[in-house]
């Protein structure tokens, strides 16, 4: 059985679902898909090894989003609190 590597990035918002060896990623495309912008990752063989989902978080937990609220209007650095 193979084993089903789980990426996620909560600042990218994004998670990655490898079912194949990520060292053996040779092409990506997009999923065709109006409504999604998730990509598709293939062997040299044109089989699919892992997926990556985008846009996984709602807008209310997406914390790139919350972070850009917070520094919308700073001109300088600051600390995040």
């Amino acid at each position: 059985m193979a084993k089903v590597k789980i990426y996620f990035d909560p600042i990218g918002n994004t998670m990655n679902i490898w079912w194949g060896d990520p060292k053996n990623a040779f092409s990506s495309e997009e999923v065709d898909a109006s409504d999604r912008n998730d990509v598709i990752v293939k062997d040299k063989q044109g089989r699919p090894i892992s997926i990556e989902i985008i846009g996984l978080l709602p807008r209310e937990l997406n914390v790139s989003e919350k972070i850009k609220t917070l520094i919308k209007d700073k001109k300088s650095p600051f600390i995040l609190s």
